[in-house]
């Protein structure tokens, strides 16, 4: 991880108090719209859903016509959930009534998120929240493909003069698209957030995890061998499979497949072969059962790692 993410990531950490005589501003990072100003949160308050009369007009379907309330009480910043239909949630935390927030806190009304900023240093947290737009998926909050490519880059150059081999990990959460058909997208979303944070839990710090696309996610592990990298993704596949995803009552079971691919300082390839050898794998995982872990050998011949590899860890 990069010096500037380290220190965003920690200033984020220590959210700044937000009250009535500080005042909050709604930036929008989902979906991203670059000329879109921030919303103040005025001193009466601030109604966001769909409908006209609303201080905050969001023209989604997701949005009910009076979806919920900002508003100061005391020295806190506070938000109702009106009885929308979608629910409001504080950092992917449903909101059951009322819950008071912090600067730094992501707020999301259907299928729009936002982040609480305040006046009181607005510049330096505008440009931080900026930043991980640029840098960060917005509904899973792992980096994004941009950022991931950017970052596989710097790691075959500094692998070619370090002589340190690393693994590119891609994975791809099984039959999405029948959770997305039977639950509806808002279930899919809760679920593409429940294996972020499952996956992030069980992995090293520096090892950089990104939404690929979709349902899909990459994963650098540095430095890592086939053996080490195997195992990783296992922690994961295991993690992920361990217990149903909860929505809305809905015990909705999940999987992954997972390809990998290792780059050895003295292989020649380049990004785009790396990331076609563990497309590869990822595809010889889903023909092979899904919910399984395939690694290419340094060997012209693939190697499968399934299940039991979980006995060897």
């Amino acid at each position: 991880m990069s010096l500037l993410s380290t220190r965003i990531s920690n200033t984020f950490a220590m959210p700044l108090p937000a009250g009535a005589n500080c005042k909050g501003l709604l930036v929008k990072i989902h979906p991203m719209e670059w000329m879109e100003k921030p919303s103040e949160i005025p001193s009466a308050g601030l109604i966001i859903g769909r409908d006209d009369a609303c201080d905050l007009k969001l023209l989604d379907d997701s949005v009910s016509r009076r979806h919920a309330r900002l508003r100061y009480e005391g020295p806190m910043i506070c938000v109702d959930d009106l009885d929308s239909t979608n629910g409001v949630f504080v950092n992917e935390q449903r909101v059951h009534g009322s819950k008071s927030l912090e600067a730094g806190d992501r707020i999301r009304f259907g299928n729009q998120i936002f982040k609480l900023v305040t006046e009181e240093g607005f510049e330096l947290q505008y440009h931080e929240v900026i930043y991980k737009m640029m840098t960060t998926d917005a509904l899973t909050q792992v980096y994004n493909r941009r950022f991931f490519l950017d970052s596989l880059e710097r790691e075959l150059q500094q692998s070619q003069r370090g002589l340190q081999s690393f693994a590119l990990l891609l994975l791809d959460l099984d039959r999405f698209k029948s959770i997305n058909d039977q639950h509806g997208h808002l279930a899919g979303d809760r679920v593409l957030c429940e294996f972020a944070r499952r996956a992030r839990s069980v992995l090293r710090s520096g090892e950089i995890l990104a939404r690929y696309g979709g349902e899909e996610f990459a994963l650098l592990c540095v430095p890592a061998d086939e053996e080490q990298a195997a195992a990783v993704g296992e922690r994961i596949r295991a993690a992920v499979a361990a217990t149903p995803v909860d929505f809305e009552s809905i015990e909705i079971p999940v999987t992954v497949s997972i390809g990998v691919a290792c780059y050895h300082s003295v292989d020649t390839c380049d990004s785009a072969t790396l990331i076609q050898q563990a497309d590869e794998q990822l595809y010889r995982a889903k023909e092979n059962g899904r919910d399984q872990v395939c690694v290419r050998s340094a060997a012209p011949s693939p190697v499968r790692f399934q299940t039991s590899i979980q006995e060897s860890i």
